[in-house]
């Protein structure tokens, strides 16, 4: 176990050392502003409407603002874990930093951001939100996000039907301001951040900031991994009846992606020996570097590299006055990117087997071939140093060895967005008319893969599967330095597509308590996407699964003998043919949507609505587009209330999510099976804060839902799993922030509670409700001067977000071993920030 430093010390004996040190007053209430008259202050949003200065109050759908001062105190380990304060979302953020999942209202976990557009100043990040978490990081240039669950997010934005999440970053002021802010934790990560602002003239004023970081990660790898930042600028023009925003952002940042480890007893989850469940990982020094003969040349599994991604946006945002209660906007943005990660991903659970049944020629047919060519005994020996290994039952405790997947992908992308609209607003109304056009081209989306072989613990050292004689002497190789087969994976895409969408909406105040509100979308989105074509061992080449394939130039003899006593670099599972098959496709969607809001008073307001929106294909692929669209629709009723005592909302919700497509990849095999569905959920979305006094409040979020599995085909194999829960999403979740206001800043704690849930779509593998605490104190030190601390996960709790998705449809543990992501252990952050 990691040694920890004097950051796990109590936060709120710090808290009590800060305020003997004399810090000053800052009682800060969560509840609704109020004036110095005690009425509130009603809080604008700018997400899920067409009007401006539209109140939460008077809002029609179900929204969620959190400012940065929220985020600082907070301290998210990543942008999904800023999500959990959001309501009616499942944040699975046990990756790291990037490459998580959010499923919102009943979706099954494990689908990234699927359903949800995420934005930056109100346009998309990315039109299909893949690795969308990739390319938007939060810091302190990020002045709050707002997020609508439902709503009209079908109607004002692309591939978001359930939900928007529009981060809104900081703008130039006229009065020069800034803040840094230094971040350091107790696993070895120091990140610098900071933002500033002013006037460049009269007219112009810019705002500019990011941030870099470096740290070994919560679940440290031996290596520094985790290392990069990001920088943005806004420069902002202030005109007559207008304003003019360009923006440009750089980011180049490595991260570490954690997977799946092995754990022990489903039902009470607990680690085995030598591997830590809190800070352990299967990626590590020696398997940072896995070379990979492909039909490319040589491909290098770097961790180093980790997941990089490297992008260069920029955006330019137009609003201006046209006279007689019209106004427009055009807002446009440019991202080209690159991405490349690079990760060991385990295996099913049955690459979990004990060292002496791998290397049992009846069990195992490629130790079968190995011993058939040349003879003598199986066994395991250290590819890095080839020490063989002749007890294989005591290795690390465990006794087992595990394959796996060293996959590195790269990808890149050229993405142009445009929104334009025309808005015609007066006390009574506001009617807006838009257009969308976004185009995303795919220049090279490539996968690639090799098959190894390790011993099972934290940091895992590769293996050679070997043939030896009566002395120990080795007749001959399975594997080559840990691999047991090049080309294991191999795909190429490239393509574009275009999406056309015309919106429409109308906000229309019926009385000074009702209002309605109605829209429409029409869009066309074509694809023109390319893959080359690939054969496989087993099906146009010569072997199986283990052996045989196309053959690696250079590997054998011109009579076809080997040169050398290795059989793994003889061979590619997977070869592409430099062949290249094209699909072409349009699909049409319209999406449409009414709902109202009644106030019955300064205080409290009804809303409702309901809606029928799309989530449209990726091109990643030929095969990704063929079936169609995946269709959301949803009624939802709610209450909202603010008072400076009292904020909460409540709201019920029924969702339809249509079309969806649950596959799996057989991974000894290759072979895909596929099966659509619906998914169904009823349920209730609570959030608020109450301040019970003037040093205490209470802040909780918590969706109660019950989510399953519907309309598969009664003919189809899979129909009996009709009526199950859908897979990795808890019908119960609950988060309660109770907070303690001191004259010097607030202590506070953070529980959360996360139902029971199921790892396969069979749900044959149950993932054990769970629980979190984590404790925290903001320490104003003087006006200028902040000290957040934060200590998560205090009692290192295992609490698991996913199964193993590469076990398919139904999971089980292998014995007594099972692959799951557990939540990340214990660790403390604290952040000093300076304000001026």
């Amino acid at each position: 176990m990691r040694q920890k430093t004097g950051l796990t010390l109590s936060v709120a004996t710090l808290a009590q050392l800060a305020a003997m040190h004399g810090a000053q007053a800052q009682t800060a209430p969560e509840a609704a502003a109020v004036n110095d008259k005690g009425a509130v202050v009603p809080e604008v949003v700018v997400t899920g409407t067409t009007a401006r200065n539209r109140t939460k109050l008077e809002s029609s759908v179900a929204i969620t603002t959190v400012d940065q001062a929220k985020l600082e105190k907070l301290a998210p380990h990543s942008l999904a874990d800023s999500l959990q304060q959001v309501p009616g979302l499942w944040v699975e953020a046990s990756g790291g930093e990037v490459s998580n999942n959010v499923s919102p209202r009943g979706l099954s976990g494990g689908a990234a951001f699927q359903f949800i557009s995420l934005q930056e100043d109100g346009l998309p990040v990315i039109y299909d939100g893949e690795l969308v978490d990739v390319l938007m990081r939060e810091d302190v240039t990020i002045k709050r996000f707002e997020a609508i669950r439902g709503g009209t997010s079908a109607i004002l934005s692309t591939n978001g039907p359930a939900a928007i999440v529009n981060f809104i970053s900081q703008k130039g002021t006229q009065k020069p301001q800034g803040e840094v802010k230094v971040t350091v934790s107790d696993y070895g990560m120091v990140r610098t951040e900071g933002v500033y602002s002013g006037p460049i003239n009269d007219d112009w004023t810019y705002a500019a900031g990011g941030y870099y970081r470096e740290g070994k990660g919560v679940r440290p790898i031996g290596i520094t991994a985790d290392h990069g930042g990001q920088f943005r600028l806004n420069l902002t023009r202030k005109l007559e009846g207008g304003e003019l925003n360009l923006s440009a952002k750089y980011v180049n940042d490595h991260n570490t992606f954690y997977l799946p480890i092995p754990l022990t007893n489903p039902g009470n989850p607990t680690g085995v020996p030598g591997v830590d469940p809190h800070y352990g990982s299967l990626d590590g020094p020696d398997v940072a570097h896995i070379r990979n003969q492909t039909t490319n040349g040589v491909i290098d599994t770097n961790l180093n590299t980790g997941f990089h991604v490297l992008a260069k946006v920029f955006g330019a945002d137009l609003q201006h006055e046209l006279g007689g209660d019209w106004s427009f906007r055009n807002n446009a943005r440019y991202t080209r990117y690159d991405v490349a990660p690079h990760s060991v991903f385990n295996g099913p659970n049955s690459y979990l087997v004990r060292a002496s049944n791998r290397l049992d020629p009846k069990q195992s047919s490629d130790v079968a071939e190995l011993l058939k060519r040349f003879g003598g005994t199986a066994k395991l020996a250290y590819a890095g140093t080839g020490q063989i290994i002749n007890d294989p039952s005591t290795l690390n405790g465990n006794g087992f060895t595990t394959d796996a997947v060293a996959e590195t992908r790269f990808r890149s992308l050229g993405h142009f967005i445009d929104k334009l609209s025309v808005t015609n607003e007066n006390s009574k109304n506001s009617f807006t008319a838009g257009v969308l056009f976004a185009s995303q081209k795919l220049y090279d989306d490539s996968d690639y893969g090799a098959r190894i072989i390790t011993d099972v613990r934290d940091q895992p050292s590769r293996l050679d599967i070997v043939a030896v004689d009566a002395s120990n002497k080795i007749l001959g190789y399975l594997s080559d330095k840990g691999v047991l087969r090049n080309g294991y994976f191999y795909e190429r895409h490239k393509g574009d597509m275009k999406s056309l969408s015309y919106f429409v909406n109308d906000e229309w105040k019926v009385s000074d308590k009702l209002r309605l509100d109605a829209g429409v979308r029409y869009e066309v989105a074509r694809y023109d996407v390319q893959d080359e074509g690939v054969q496989a061992a087993g099906d146009d080449l010569p072997g199986d699964s283990l052996t045989g394939g196309a053959i690696i130039p250079g590997a054998l003899n011109p009579d076809g003998s080997d040169k050398d006593n290795i059989i793994a670099n003889n061979y590619m599972r997977r070869a592409g043919t430099g062949v290249w098959t094209r699909k072409q496709k349009t699909i049409k969607e319209a999406s449409y949507t009414a709902g109202f809001n009644y106030a019955f008073n300064d205080h409290v307001a009804t809303y409702g609505r309901y809606a029928s929106g799309t989530n449209m294909p990726t091109l990643y692929s030929t095969d990704s587009f063929v079936d169609g669209a995946s269709r959301l629709s949803f009624t939802e009723a709610g209450v909202r209330y603010i008072s400076p005592f009292w904020t909460t909302s409540a709201t019920l919700f029924h969702t339809k999510f249509d079309n969806l497509s649950f596959g799996e990849t057989d991974q000894a095999t290759g072979n895909f099976r596929q099966v659509f569905v619906k998914t169904l959920s009823t349920g209730v979305e609570l959030e608020g804060v109450v301040n019970l006094h003037k040093r205490f409040s209470l802040e909780y979020v918590a969706t109660l839902q019950k989510a399953t599995i519907d309309g598969i085909d009664p003919n189809a194999e899979e129909a009996k799993q009709n009526g199950n829960q859908v897979m990795r999403t808890p019908n119960t979740q609950v988060r309660l922030i109770p907070t303690v206001h001191f004259d010097f800043g607030d202590v506070f704690l953070v529980y959360s509670h996360i139902g029971k849930r199921f790892a396969d779509f069979e749900n044959a593998l149950a993932l054990p409700a769970y629980h979190v605490i984590d404790m925290g104190a903001e320490i104003h030190l003087d006006k200028k001067w902040k000290l957040n601390l934060k200590v998560n996960n205090l009692t290192n709790e295992i609490g698991l977000t996913e199964g193993n998705p590469r076990s398919g449809f139904n999971q089980s543990s292998n014995g007594s071993l099972f692959y799951a992501r557990p939540i990340l252990g214990r660790n403390a952050t604290a952040a000093l920030s300076y304000r001026f």
